[in-house]
């Protein structure tokens, strides 16, 4: 069995969160998707470099009346993508702060941060901007990546870094595990299978 991975997005409604999650579900572009409510959870197992991971993804809603139940979300998750949009950087990532200090006070203390501008095919071209963000994540050593979910630009990349940076040591222990599990599973059908024939 691949082994399972929970992942969160967070970010204001109209960032583009449940679009770049159906660009990697479906590798497809929907302009008509309608907003999340609440959250919602899709799964879906993906190989890379021969390492396969169930990826159980938790969208979460961007509206502010939704903010409270958020925390809820991202307990036991072991990565949170932070979505902005790259066509109104500024304001966008100022929001986007807000879920990055949630997530570093009252996150799951191994979580992994990646902040991800999506809408590439928006970005405008304010480079000191863009600095200043790079510079902001660096201070607080997360990542930033640009994916745009219409064109399919940098999203296969961004779960491709989430698998790469499992250490072995986890998918390793999963498989133990399994094949500890498969071991009992198999002792328990064999005496059921001896007290049906008689066998002692």
């Amino acid at each position: 069995m691949p082994l399972p991975y929970k992942v969160v997005l967070l970010g204001d409604s109209s960032v583009g969160k449940t679009s770049l999650v159906h660009r990697f579900i479906a590798d497809a572009f929907n302009p008509h998707l309608a907003n999340t409510i609440g959250a919602a959870f899709i799964s879906k197992d993906y190989t890379h470099n021969e390492r396969t991971v169930k990826f159980e993804i938790w969208d979460t809603a961007g509206q502010e009346r939704y903010k409270s139940l958020t925390p809820m979300y991202y307990r036991n998750a072991l990565v949170a993508l932070v979505c902005f949009d790259l066509g109104v950087p500024e304001a966008s990532f100022e929001r986007a702060k807000y879920w990055i200090e949630q997530l570093l006070t009252l996150g799951p203390a191994d979580i992994k941060i990646r902040v991800v501008g999506n809408k590439m095919d928006l970005e405008l071209e304010e480079a000191g901007l863009l600095l200043l963000i790079e510079e902001f994540c660096r201070e607080r050593q997360l990542a930033v990546l640009k994916t745009s979910a219409k064109r399919g630009e940098g999203v296969g990349e961004l779960f491709d870094s989430i698998v790469l940076e499992i250490p072995q040591a986890e998918f390793d222990s999963y498989s133990l595990e399994q094949a500890q599990e498969g071991q009992t599973d198999d002792a328990l059908l064999l005496n059921l299978r001896n007290r049906r024939t008689g066998c002692c």
